[in-house]
């Protein structure tokens, strides 16, 4: 009769402990495989979709003011309007919340100017965003981009020499990289010629997109002076300035009432 072999001693546990571990390493592999047929939680994301109204505001220092470490704002909205194989993009420069709180300070004889520090809109001023803001038409810019998604949108404005202007001026804007990470440049030429010219670049490159594609944030840069980051959020349409709005400007500028 063929006795069994015993197992006695440390074995039987260190078998056991083997035994579990083995099975824990099972369950994970498992886990682990049924993971990876699941979508990725950014890959589920929306695409970017750039058509429309956005508020663009801006956070920045300035390397060339009396006060380098200074944080200034500036804001646009910009308006994206998809055609056949071109890209309209509008610019206003003013633009008018309601509420003003952390935005202006006075300057005395009725003149006002924006406080020195990142002004961040509150919820308030978020709730006129989505609902849209009152622009001024002065200042207003509008190119007609050429391109596609893939290969890029450009205006492709270019210095051209007239026998009537010993000095021209264009902007050149373009977006790149949509949808994943858009870039927005703004390209200011002035002279004779593109050789025989002053640049100046600013641009916005987009480093996170965030709430559905409906806010995007990124590094901001003008030529080699200014510099820091963007917030661009969705915005509702644009409204015409009404008469409130139009005393506001003057009020800020210190132009006299009428």
């Amino acid at each position: 009769m063929r006795s069994g072999r015993r197992i006695g001693g440390r074995a039987g546990p260190r078998l056991a402990r083997a035994a579990i571990g083995g099975a824990l390493f099972a369950l994970a592999l498992l886990v682990g495989r049924a993971r990876a047929g699941e979508p990725d939680a950014r890959a589920a994301e929306p695409p970017l979709e750039l058509a429309g109204t956005w508020h663009v505001l801006i956070h920045y220092r300035d390397a060339s003011s009396a006060n380098p470490g200074a944080w200034h704002w500036d804001e646009k909205i910009w308006v994206f309007e998809p055609g056949e194989g071109e890209l309209r993009w509008t610019e206003y420069p003013i633009v008018l919340f309601s509420d003003d709180s952390g935005r202006f300070e006075s300057l005395g004889s009725a003149r006002q100017s924006r406080v020195l520090h990142a002004w961040e809109p509150n919820a308030g001023q978020r709730a006129q965003i989505r609902s849209g803001l009152e622009v001024n038409s002065r200042g207003r810019n509008s190119k007609r981009l050429r391109g596609s998604d893939a290969e890029g949108w450009r205006s492709g404005d270019r210095l051209v020499q007239s026998a009537s202007q010993l000095v021209s001026y264009v902007e050149d804007w373009s977006v790149e990289g949509l949808p994943a990470a858009p870039v927005f440049t703004q390209r200011d030429l002035m002279g004779a010629s593109e050789e025989d010219s002053l640049e100046g670049v600013t641009r916005y490159a987009t480093a996170e997109i965030r709430a559905g594609g409906d806010e995007l944030r990124g590094g901001f840069t003008r030529d080699e002076s200014r510099s820091g980051r963007f917030e661009m959020r969705r915005s509702g349409p644009v409204k015409p300035l009404g008469e409130r709005s139009q005393e506001e400007i003057r009020r800020r500028l210190g132009v006299p009432q009428p």
